[in-house]
């Protein structure tokens, strides 16, 4: 039998408790963690391209064909 770690026990804990609530209430905490995934992706996307827009300003970043890209990503 696999042991489970205590992040998944309380993931399985938490999702037995939600499945006690009425359907409604099920379909809203639904939404609320849908909602609050997709501001983290938002969040995570948005600093992202702050640091790429860092990189390009201070110009460690270079310009070419997709050809060249892959050609570089070869290399490494």
């Amino acid at each position: 039998m696999e042991k489970k770690n205590s992040a998944q026990t309380t993931l399985d804990k938490m999702l037995e408790a939600i499945a006690l609530f009425p359907l409604d209430d099920q379909l809203i905490i639904s939404d609320i963690v849908h909602k609050r995934v997709i501001e983290e992706q938002r969040k995570l996307l948005a600093n992202s391209v702050k640091e790429s827009l860092q990189e390009y300003n201070a110009g460690l970043t270079k310009s070419g064909s997709v050809n060249d890209f892959l050609n570089d990503v070869e290399a490494e």
